[in-house]
């Protein structure tokens, strides 16, 4: 489903997080990790269903001309943060491409940093557009590892991609030259 967006930018003026803007292009996440602190968003669209966050995606409405202006706002040195709250690179990426897209718009960026935390094996694919990025911007990508094992992982992450294929995505953007980390919980 798409949703209806005002803005993409979100102001972030906490000193409990390490970024001055977030971008999260999708509400809901498909991954269903037991974990997740993202559940209560669904709330403020009136869907108190618990298991709704992980059933019912939406992807925000793209305006490339109104995102550009936003972007204006970011200013050399402040962090954007990707991901933030829900995977920017869950399954519903390969229909909606809403992260290429924005990483797309933030080619005209100079001197931002951007940070992009997922559980997907698909970040490899924008690796063209982070290498670009690179060259103006600091990148990085964390790609969240919580166990290798892969019996665990199903119970606590059960529709996240396997351990050893978010590893093989580490390795992809390591080999690319693409400043990527692992956050182990």
């Amino acid at each position: 489903r798409t949703l209806p967006t005002r803005k993409w930018l979100n102001r972030c003026n906490s000193q409990r997080v390490p970024f001055h803007w977030s971008i999260n292009p999708y509400r809901g996440c498909e991954y269903g990790c037991k974990y997740c602190y993202a559940r209560y968003t669904h709330e403020f669209m009136e869907r108190n269903d618990s298991a709704a966050f992980e059933t019912e995606i939406y992807a925000k409405d793209w305006d490339p001309a109104a995102f550009r202006r936003e972007l204006s706002s970011v200013k050399p040195g402040q962090i954007i943060g990707i991901g933030t709250a829900t995977d920017p690179y869950q399954p519903a990426e390969r229909k909606f491409t809403r992260t290429r897209q924005v990483l797309e718009a933030m080619l005209a960026l100079r001197g931002a940093s951007i940070f992009i935390t997922s559980k997907s094996n698909l970040i490899p694919r924008d690796i063209d557009l982070l290498q670009q990025l690179s060259e103006h911007n600091e990148i990085a990508v964390t790609v969240t590892v919580t166990t290798m094992d892969r019996d665990l992982a199903r119970l606590t992450e059960p529709f996240a991609p396997r351990p050893d294929l978010r590893m093989k995505a580490v390795a992809q953007l390591a080999s690319a030259g693409i400043r990527v980390g692992v956050i182990a919980n």
